[in-house]
């Protein structure tokens, strides 16, 4: 009997490609034999959202419940998710449900024992790395306040600009929309 799978891929930004992983994964479903069903993608979505922020996999999950196939195949197991907590719960969804997750970067399949373990290993890591660039990135920002940096957007109004909105919001003219 051939194996039924689900593929997820998932891109942070939108000027991204999913593209890539697609290759990858359906070269892989290929060699091993395994009937793709469906294949799920987020495009623009952070890896920190929790599922129901992610509309591809939210369904996948799913259908995942409906038993519509036997194994979901992922590119990385960060392409799941970067938090911890919503890998484990979607581990424990899936292997509730007699699903096993098969990441293909990191060379395992959860419905083995040995895959079971990596994959828990594997999202312990790649929580600690974003906790990482985290620290960094937040090191980094007070080391710019302190050396009198100005962060965030460059202003798009300059003084003459704002002295008229100014002048116009103290009119309180029911004429004048401001956007």
């Amino acid at each position: 009997m051939t194996k039924k799978v689900g593929i997820y891929t998932r891109v942070s930004t939108l000027d991204q490609t999913i593209d890539n992983q697609l290759i990858e994964l359906r070269d892989h479903c290929s060699k091993m034999g395994w009937e793709i069903v469906k294949e799920y993608a987020d495009e623009g979505l952070s890896g920190t959202l929790s599922r129901d922020k992610r509309p591809a996999l939210n369904s996948l999950i799913k259908d995942a419940y409906r038993k519509r196939f036997d194994s979901v195949v992922c590119w990385d197991i960060s392409r799941i998710g970067r938090s911890m907590k919503e890998l484990i719960l979607f581990l424990s969804d899936m292997k509730d449900r007699g699903i096993g997750i098969c990441s293909v970067r990191q060379g395992f399949d959860t419905s083995t024992s040995m895959g079971e373990i990596m994959f828990q290993f594997v999202g312990i890591l790649s929580s600690w790395e974003r906790e990482m660039i985290r620290e960094r990135t937040l090191a980094g920002l007070e080391r710019a306040k302190r050396e009198g940096k100005t962060l965030g957007r460059r202003k798009v109004t300059n003084d003459t600009m704002t002295a008229k909105i100014l002048e116009l919001r103290n009119e309180k003219n029911p004429f004048v929309r401001l956007r």
